[in-house]
């Protein structure tokens, strides 16, 4: 685990753009694990200038994204939109090659993941209780995709995207925290200062169960982007 320390969240999103674009140049049919949420926000922004730019197509890629709501109140809010406005309508990706976990087959998502080969490149978030995809503190470390109750911690933070506290969704399917690990490459973002405590978590390099992220403690290839403001007070 290789923590990188940047000034802004636009230098974290254009280093992580630059690993897929090589990764994608290399190999075009490399199999992505997509995040929702602000964080990642930059890195798409990379990737579709650099496809406007005909520096890399998508059009052989694929992607498995971590998670989806439960009954969301109107199709806006699915991850599946955001990931439509947010990536999937700027590049080439054809849309039959873009996957969401199900809430009625959840356990069939590690199986297509594997079939297509297993996830090259792993993208992730981390919630202010350090979750990972919508892995709620407590969660097995060798959970594979499942349907989980969203803690008012996380439902507080994702109320922004809704009318209202209320609105937001109960329950969620999400890749396991065992599936995010068979990923080969994952990195992870973290720009917002009230991410400070998950992040100290991480920083004392030791697995504890009340924070999920710290199952990446013990993965061969694992990157934690930073902004200074972060990093600086997570040491403390």
């Amino acid at each position: 685990m290789k923590f990188i320390v940047c000034e802004t969240p636009k230098e974290i999103g254009e280093k992580i753009g630059q690993e897929i674009i090589a990764l994608v140049q290399k190999n075009p049919k490399a199999i992505l694990g997509l995040a929702t949420g602000s964080s990642p926000l930059p890195v798409y922004d990379v990737l579709a200038n650099a496809y406007q730019a005909g520096k890399v197509s998508f059009r052989e890629t694929k992607s498995f994204n971590l998670d989806e709501y439960i009954n969301p109140p109107f199709e806006e809010a699915t991850y599946r939109y955001f990931m439509k406005e947010n990536l999937f309508s700027r590049v080439d990706i054809r849309l039959e090659n873009t996957h969401f976990p199900s809430e009625r087959n959840p356990e069939e998502y590690d199986g297509e993941i594997a079939a297509a080969g297993g996830v090259d490149f792993q993208v992730l978030g981390i919630g202010r209780d350090g979750h990972i995809g919508f892995n709620e503190p407590n969660t097995p470390f060798d959970s594979r995709t499942h349907i989980t109750p969203l803690t008012e911690s996380t439902r507080e933070a994702n109320a922004r995207f809704f009318h209202s506290l209320e609105e937001t969704p109960h329950e969620a399917v999400t890749m396991g925290l065992g599936t995010i690990m068979k990923s080969r490459h994952i990195v992870l973002i973290a720009s917002d200062l009230s991410k400070v405590d998950a992040i100290r978590s991480l920083l004392k390099g030791q697995k504890d169960l009340l924070w999920p992220a710290t199952v990446l403690v013990d993965h061969p290839s694992c990157e934690i982007f930073v902004t200074k403001d972060v990093y600086e007070a997570a040491k403390q």
